[in-house]
């Protein structure tokens, strides 16, 4: 092929990559979907990073009290959306799945807003936010049915899906703090939340397509075994690294507002920069991981984990905390992105099980998490939180190093 060929063969690629990014900006229900995906991904950043302030401000929780509440919603978490996955493959429906989780969060939302007693609030968190919450994997679920209706990358479209979710995620914090410190309360705060959940809701309803989502056959085997011990170690280490990132999620607003005394406005901008480092972040291993290594990557964040939260309950000037950001955002990239890859690679054509073995080692890291948070806040303050978070770290680092070749040999289970 002559230079001329190819520059024109270039030229008329890019075109159609142009037209082709032109007709999708121009999909309605595309653009539904995404706008969904972020609203949704901003009210949930809203409230999890809030959740613990408002628990400890307005209704008065020790921090037993607020572990045992993250705790509670994490387990109907699982529940809720092990049976909303099951039923959506049932009447092959998400889109109306998608709409009434949608009103459900915004009703607890509403419960927010209008009660301050504990027990109330715990009730609607399992019942309302529990099941909302399925809203986050049916999502996903709908992306991927959508593009395979629309001829288009599934895998591309669900990764595009999910850095609007990092975006979100950079929006929502900020945001958060901003409103309670504006309003010296939670009751905006709350009152926002429920009109993100109804719009995300109205939007299902109105703009999205109904989906046929064809049944598919489970397997007669047990599709969980033969998997090999070195599966299990990334696992269990997932378990310990996300319920590390859990007990800071929960811990870190009291840390600033609480021991450091600083206002909550900053609580917001380190949360807030912490995502948007994560999104360089993630792109930049993805495109190296393959000459790195998976494995070598997550034993990496793993130490850089544990330094992490070595040093912070050291620093207390602002510079500082805002510095330490950096590896903060590098450890969670690489540990919320690249453990699923390495699980996916090692049960090559279960895709299935790869993905319920890695969401319920997530969710139990949650789980452990918000108990881990609680209890040692009980005892030892919010500070002395992060040095039990480095010793978690470090076993999950020393999981890690074990080398590959131990974890060759199945599992039968």
């Amino acid at each position: 092929m002559s230079t001329v060929e190819k520059t024109d063969t270039g030229i008329r690629g890019k075109g159609r990559i142009k037209a082709g990014t032109s007709a999708l900006a121009r999909d309605g229900a595309l653009c539904a979907l995404l706008g969904i995906t972020g609203m949704g991904g901003v009210a949930v950043a809203m409230v999890i990073t809030s959740m613990s302030l408002f628990l400890s401000d307005e209704v008065g929780a020790s921090p037993l009290m607020i572990g045992l509440f993250f705790s509670c919603r994490s387990v109907v978490e699982i529940v809720a959306g092990l049976a909303v996955g099951a039923l959506s493959d049932r009447i092959g429906n998400r889109r109306l799945l998608l709409a009434l989780c949608s009103f459900l969060s915004a009703a607890g939302a509403l419960c927010y807003y209008s009660s301050r007693d504990y027990y109330v609030l715990l009730v609607a968190v399992a019942v309302l936010f529990g099941i909302g919450s399925a809203s986050f994997a049916q999502t996903f679920a709908y992306t991927w049915d959508f593009a395979e209706h629309r001829a288009l990358n599934p895998t591309f479209f669900n990764g595009v899906s999910r850095s609007v979710n990092s975006v979100a995620w950079i929006v929502g914090p900020p945001l958060a703090f901003f409103v309670i410190g504006a309003h010296q309360d939670f009751d905006a705060l709350y009152l926002t939340v429920a009109v993100l959940y109804v719009a995300c809701g109205l939007l299902c309803l109105w703009r999205l397509p109904n989906l046929k989502v064809e049944k598919r056959d489970a397997r007669a085997a047990n599709p969980f075994r033969d998997v090999s011990l070195q599966v299990w170690l990334m696992l269990t280490a997932v378990v310990l690294l996300l319920g590390v990132n859990t007990v800071y999620q929960i811990d870190i607003a009291l840390f600033i507002t609480k021991d450091l005394h600083y206002g909550t406005e900053f609580t917001g901008l380190l949360i807030g920069l912490a995502a948007a480092l994560e999104v360089p972040v993630m792109m930049y291993v993805g495109a190296r991981s393959a000459r790195i290594g998976n494995w070598r990557l997550v034993a990496a964040a793993a130490w850089c984990a544990t330094v992490f939260f070595g040093v912070l309950p050291l620093v207390h000037e602002r510079w500082l905390l805002i510095a330490l950001q950096l590896p903060n955002a590098a450890w969670a990239a690489i540990v919320l992105s690249i453990p699923f890859t390495i699980v996916q690679d090692e049960l090559a054509g279960r895709v299935g099980v790869a993905s319920a073995l890695y969401t319920s080692a997530f969710q139990t890291g949650i789980v452990l998490g918000g108990a881990a948070a609680g209890i040692v806040a009980e005892w030892a303050g919010y500070t002395d939180v992060f040095w039990a978070c480095a010793a978690l770290t470090a076993c999950a680092g020393f999981l890690l190093a074990w080398k590959r070749d131990h974890g060759s040999a199945p599992a039968v289970v």
